[in-house]
């Protein structure tokens, strides 16, 4: 790692129901590649900091194991055990209810006889609204807050379209679309993208998107779908913006990894869990 990289892994390419679903065996698949948790990245800094990106219903495991590589028998040595900020792209349950779990890692950074490092918690005002009033008590609010239980999340509203550094890491937000499903938070971090939830794309956003090493793309299947881009969306994202490395994230269980790796272009990979590579943490 150089000394401006950030390493950067997927620890979660799935939809909001994991894949692939159970209870239904006709769409089993026994690749472990289509084995995806719930949407969510990590950012390790230079210095040592750990930025992660959404907070789902995974994030415990995705703590303990986020290069999908622990034997899951021994001690995981290569589990999360801090988190420095979080950068939250909109407040539906698959991207913030493991808020409870950020607990856990509050309390490993805590020092003796000091009090906990909070966590900040970046994201558009409204969403953090919509997550302080789910998980009062992470915030120090609410009827089970008691003194044991010291806040260890902030909130810290952004503004779209308005440059931030987090842990040294150089974060433009702005405003993206999830169809009928609302807003999302769209970043643009160093050079990378991050799009996850993605319906469209406004024209204005795409100014943010321009030299980017890695892009990293929602596309949940191929069929058209109301709330998520469907390949052919994604590609004409993709064509418009020509990031010099792309990686499909957010794929429903029909997506199979074996079956699409003829189909995409040079420079587009499609995640795993797991998946990582280095990006530069300022935008050129």
């Amino acid at each position: 790692m150089t000394q401006t990289g950030w390493e950067f892994t997927i620890t979660g390419c799935g939809t909001s129901h994991g894949n692939p679903p159970i209870g239904i065996p006709r769409l089993w698949s026994s690749d472990v590649r289509d084995r995806r948790r719930r949407a969510g990245g990590l950012l390790r800094g230079p210095g040592g900091a750990v930025v992660l990106i959404d907070a789902g219903p995974d994030l415990m495991d995705q703590l303990r194991d986020p290069y999908r590589d622990w034997d899951g028998t021994s001690y995981p040595e290569r589990a999360v055990l801090r988190c420095d900020a979080l950068i939250l792209t909109h407040d539906h349950a698959d991207h913030t209810h493991g808020f409870n779990d950020l607990r856990h890692l509050n309390r490993l950074m805590r020092e003796p006889g000091k009090t906990a490092p909070a966590i900040p918690i970046y994201g558009h005002a409204g969403h953090l609204d919509q997550v302080q009033a789910m998980f009062p008590y992470c915030f120090g609010r609410g009827p089970e807050f008691y003194e044991l239980s010291a806040p260890s999340l902030v909130a810290t509203p952004v503004v779209d379209d308005q440059p931030i550094t987090i842990c040294g890491l150089t974060a433009i937000p702005f405003h993206t679309s999830h169809g009928s499903a609302g807003r999302t938070t769209g970043w643009r971090l160093g050079d990378l993208g991050y799009l996850t939830d993605l319906k469209a794309l406004p024209v204005e956003a795409e100014r943010h998107l321009q030299n980017l090493d890695l892009l990293v793309l929602d596309m949940l299947r191929e069929e058209t779908h109301e709330t998520h881009l469907c390949w052919a969306e994604a590609m004409a994202i993709w064509q418009r913006l020509r990031p010099r490395r792309t990686v499909l994230t957010h794929m429903g269980h029909e997506v199979r990894w074996a079956a699409w790796q003829d189909r995409l272009p040079q420079g587009m990979e499609m995640a795993v869990d797991g998946w990582r590579t280095v990006i530069t943490g300022a935008s050129r």
